[in-house]
């Protein structure tokens, strides 16, 4: 044998060889492959269920939602009518309600000045500051009434 010979011999051999590797890791690569497949399918099946039952959830939270802003929209309409019917008693009561007090008032100066008891108006205090900046009666006892220009 010469020494090609020997080469041709030696690189078949080694082709050959690199051929056995190929198929071998064609092969691993093939299982793994198919095992890959495999665990997608699990997969595919245990989650497609569970996406139809997170779509029927989803579909059921939009239904209470929708619901809760009906109730929403309609405690505020509520709200509203109330506030209304509310200022409209105010303003409908208010003035009989402060003539009366206003009425009654000057009724009862007039029995006390037509009996001879005139009513002294109470003296009028001045507001002064402590040193901690807080609000003080000056000159008379802060439980007494308060008289103003205004209320004489």
């Amino acid at each position: 044998m010469n020494a090609a010979e020997i080469v041709a011999v030696g690189l078949a051999v080694l082709v050959a060889l690199v051929a056995g590797v190929m198929i071998a890791t064609l092969h691993a690569l093939t299982r793994a492959l198919h095992d890959v497949r495999d665990a997608v399918e699990r997969l595919r099946e245990d989650t497609l269920p569970l996406v139809d039952e997170l779509h029927e959830v989803v579909d059921n939270t939009v239904d209470h939602v929708e619901r809760v802003d009906r109730l929403i929209t309609a405690a505020e309409d509520l709200e509203t009518r109330v506030d209304s019917a509310s200022r409209l008693a105010y303003r409908t009561i208010q003035s009989p309600v402060v003539k009366a007090m206003a009425v009654r008032a000057g009724v009862s100066e007039a029995t006390k000045r037509l009996r001879g008891k005139a009513a002294e108006p109470a003296p009028l205090r001045a507001i002064e500051r402590d040193g901690g900046g807080r609000r003080r009666w000056k000159g008379a006892d802060r439980a007494e009434p308060v008289r103003t220009k205004r209320s004489r």
